[in-house]
């Protein structure tokens, strides 16, 4: 959270322009621009944490594909062990 804040900050720093990106220290910061900062730090957030549920949900759906492609891999070959089988006793019998 601290380092989205922190990403938030640097980019609305760097938003504002060379104009006040160059301005002395001692001068304070409108409302306005501590508002746009704050709400720049809030989307970067939200950004944030869609992110992280993106990279939970994803391995999550494709561990569970994988599992459903095993198990009809699985039944593949069941199928085809039993097609294998029934071909050598038809031979036999001739």
């Amino acid at each position: 959270m601290r380092g989205a804040v922190i990403v938030g900050v640097v980019l609305a720093a760097l938003a504002a322009g060379p104009g006040q990106a160059q301005a002395p220290a001692s001068a304070a910061m409108s409302d306005s621009d501590v508002r746009e900062l704050l709400d720049a730090a809030r989307a970067t957030a939200k950004a944030t944490r869609e992110g992280v549920e993106h990279s939970r949900v994803v391995p999550d759906i494709l561990t569970q594909i994988l599992a459903k492609l095993d198990k009809i891999e699985n039944k593949l070959d069941k199928i085809e062990n039993a097609v294998k089988s029934e071909g050598r006793r038809t031979s036999t019998r001739r």
